[in-house]
């Protein structure tokens, strides 16, 4: 699926280049003063019916790729479930026991679910009225919220992000949206959380490659592979885009032992935007397939297998 044609075509390369130096330096700015405080755009408007809606999204389309990839009718049920990186909200989490999981663990590097508003969970609880498991749900939550402290439902922040140290338990299913084009050492991530998964477990997250810069990201989504990596580098703060792409992930599964690995595209680029750019974006970009750099998001599935 492409994207509406972004607005690039209006503007030079060589403009293009500048204004996302440009608005690169006000966020390094900005978040060498404020650090990582604003994980998506929906937490800014206080819309609780729309972020319930979102987060319902989210889990639902993780839950058909599961179904694709594993033929399971209820991928997440009986499942323990670990997310990396939930951003503002645990809603996720709630979803997933809703939706019959034995248990749910967050981590992440940010603590960010403190902001988060009763009325999200309000308006999500009243979407899943329906749910097989929607009591659970509920009680664990506010079990969670008065001792923040639950057997099935639980989040650990850990500023380096210390998996190893931090996941005291198995897991049968990963899961993450738009969190693995933010993580560096993302090989020593895979490597160190496949120790804490356990036989036949797998995994499913969606992942974001274009430019997440605000404007940048519709007018020119490759924005972000124009610079050299030593413009990139000064310009870069914790959280900010890895720059791998979709094939770039399937090899480092593939080197961390993983089995039965799918990238599945979801959204991709115009054709015409790409052969405009492409000559714009830096020479280690150039070298990759015009298939593998049209790819803006996608689902990455893969299976640890029995040890």
């Amino acid at each position: 699926m492409s994207r509406p044609g972004p607005i690039s075509a209006k503007y030079s390369n060589s403009l293009l280049f500048v204004l996302g130096l440009f608005l690169r330096l006000i966020n390094k700015v900005r978040h060498l003063l404020m650090g990582y405080t604003s994980p998506r755009p929906a937490t800014k408007i206080r819309d609780f019916a729309r972020d319930a809606a979102y987060t319902l999204t989210v889990v639902r389309n993780w839950e058909h790729a599961l179904r694709e990839y594993s033929g399971e009718a209820s991928p997440f049920r009986g499942k323990h479930v670990l997310e990396l990186g939930p951003g503002p909200d645990l809603g996720t989490g709630i979803v997933i026991l809703a939706l019959g999981a034995a248990s749910f663990t967050a981590i992440d590097k940010y603590r960010l679910i403190s902001g988060r508003s009763t009325g999200f969970y309000q308006a999500l609880f009243g979407r899943l009225r329906d749910f097989p498991d929607a009591h659970k749900a509920r009680q664990a939550w506010y079990q969670f919220q008065r001792n923040r402290s639950c057997a099935i439902f639980s989040y650990l922040h850990s500023p380096a992000f210390r998996l190893k140290e931090r996941l005291r338990r198995k897991y049968d299913l990963l899961v993450s949206q738009a969190v693995l084009e933010h993580i560096d050492d993302i090989e020593v991530i895979f490597t160190v959380i496949k120790a804490k998964l356990g036989n036949n477990a797998c995994m499913v997250h969606e992942v974001d490659l274009g430019t997440h810069t605000r404007w940048l990201r519709d007018a020119d989504p490759l924005n972000l592979l124009r610079y050299p990596q030593g413009i990139y580098n000064l310009l870069k703060f914790s959280g900010a885009p890895n720059r791998l792409r979709m094939s770039d992930y399937h090899t480092i599964l593939q080197k961390s032992g993983y089995r039965n690995i799918r990238a599945v595209p979801l959204t991709r680029v115009e054709d015409a935007y790409l052969q405009r750019v492409n000559p714009a974006l830096a020479g280690r970009f150039r070298g990759y397939s015009a298939e593998d750099l049209a790819v803006r998001s996608f689902h990455l599935l893969a299976g640890k297998g029995r040890e």
